[in-house]
């Protein structure tokens, strides 16, 4: 560490957190999220995104979409916390004297974020549902459909695991050009360029959410939920691909314990959330618990398989992608336009040939407590869950690690 550096600035700032400390703040702010907005999304905006922007051109898609876009509120939630993740991401690296843009090593990654990104944009919305709504806040809120999404992305991301070093650049064995190293003073001079924008940036939100709130109240809240999101994201580098991915992949399962971490607070967390404004008797709960009671077939099946796919190849899922995003990462911001237009054609899909075929769409969803006597066995059952994966995934890293020592 620089002597000049303060202990604090590094503290508070630069050094990374733990998988499971990021887990634990992601999670109660996703409950603090539910509790007086809605449970968190990321992909479900998306294609109305996408309509608005084609709108601007003449290419109206409320049709295709079967959507009114006249509607669309720009300070809705998911729109708020969607760029509070990637200012959120950005304001952490700014802080730190971290930003850059990262460029993309090859052709390859330019079509596997391409590839990606439509996958995840048509998986999350034929589900519908991406890694966030249609699982970590589906499997809290005690829908049975977050469970399905949990193991048909977690199927979806060992294909794309298979897939994946098609597209990985190759290792080149050439000397590479040097590049001139900045100096100390000039390295110094960018990293207090960089702080300086990045609490000017702070300011610019606070004054966003300050006007914004004269027409939508609670849109800085969430503003600063997501800005809250995207910046712990960032600094645990916490990953739900990777999470996916890395146990069959490379046998690491860190990150996994902290997800499950992360669940069964949730659990706890949404669990007073819904006894708090519903009660204990079940008999008084709104038919089928509107969103939270997502429906199951096999539109869903199909659906988080082909977000699981798509999200290793794009090198993010939905919150990973915004967070990378504001990182500097083309390759993330590629994904992400490939992820809206996904979206779009997802969404259509969806409204039309989805939702009309009987085989693909049963339309009912199953809400565990009402299937399971209550809210205390439930949370007994979903918290032992979580607790078996985590012993899973913790003998199969240590397992792996026998093997390389062994070797």
């Amino acid at each position: 560490m620089d002597e000049k550096t303060p202990a604090y600035y590094e503290t508070l700032i630069k050094d990374e957190w733990s998988y499971s400390k990021g887990a634990v703040i992601m999670a109660v702010l996703a409950t603090s999220l539910m509790a007086f907005a809605g449970g968190w999304g990321v992909s479900g905006i998306l294609s109305a995104w996408g309509g608005k922007f084609f709108g601007l051109f003449g290419v109206g898609l409320d049709g295709w979409l079967k959507k009114d876009l006249s509607t669309f509120n720009p300070l809705g939630q998911e729109t708020m916390t969607n760029a509070g993740i990637a200012f959120g991401a950005l304001i952490s690296c700014l802080l730190a004297g971290q930003w850059k843009i990262r460029h993309v090593k090859s052709i390859r990654q330019v079509w596997a974020a391409i590839l990606g990104g439509l996958l995840m944009g048509i998986g999350s919305r034929i589900g519908p549902g991406c890694n966030i709504g249609g699982m970590f806040s589906a499997i809290p809120a005690f829908s049975l459909s977050g469970w399905v999404f949990f193991v048909f992305v977690f199927l979806g991301s060992i294909s794309g695991g298979k897939l994946l070093p098609y597209f990985i650049p190759p290792v080149s064995h050439e000397r590479r050009l040097k590049t001139k190293k900045s100096a100390p003073g000039q390295l110094k001079q960018k990293r207090n360029v960089q702080i300086a924008l990045g609490i000017l940036l702070i300011m610019v939100c606070l004054a966003f959410a300050g006007a914004a709130g004269r027409t939508a109240p609670s849109a800085g809240l969430m503003l600063f939920t997501g800005l809250g999101l995207g910046y712990t994201l960032r600094r645990s580098r916490f990953c739900f691909t990777s999470a996916f991915r890395d146990p069959t992949l490379t046998g690491e399962t860190k990150l996994t314990k902290a997800l499950l971490v992360a669940l069964g607070v949730s659990t706890i967390g949404f669990a007073g959330v819904h006894i708090s404004r519903y009660g204990v008797d079940l008999s008084k709960l709104p038919e089928n618990m509107g969103a939270l009671a997502r429906p199951i077939g096999l539109h869903l099946v199909i659906g988080a398989f082909l977000f699981g796919l798509g999200a290793v190849l794009a090198g993010g899922c939905a919150s990973g992608t915004l967070m990378r995003f504001g990182e500097g990462y083309v390759q993330n911001a590629l994904a992400f336009t490939a992820f809206v237009l996904g979206a779009i054609i997802g969404d259509g899909l969806y409204a039309g040939p989805v939702k009309e075929n009987p085989f693909l769409y049963s339309g009912k969803g199953v809400y565990l407590p009402a299937v399971l006597g209550g809210y205390g066995p439930v949370i007994l059952i979903q918290l032992s869950a979580l607790g078996l994966l985590w012993i899973i995934a913790d003998w199969r890293e240590k397992k792996k690690s026998a093997g390389f020592g062994k070797g």
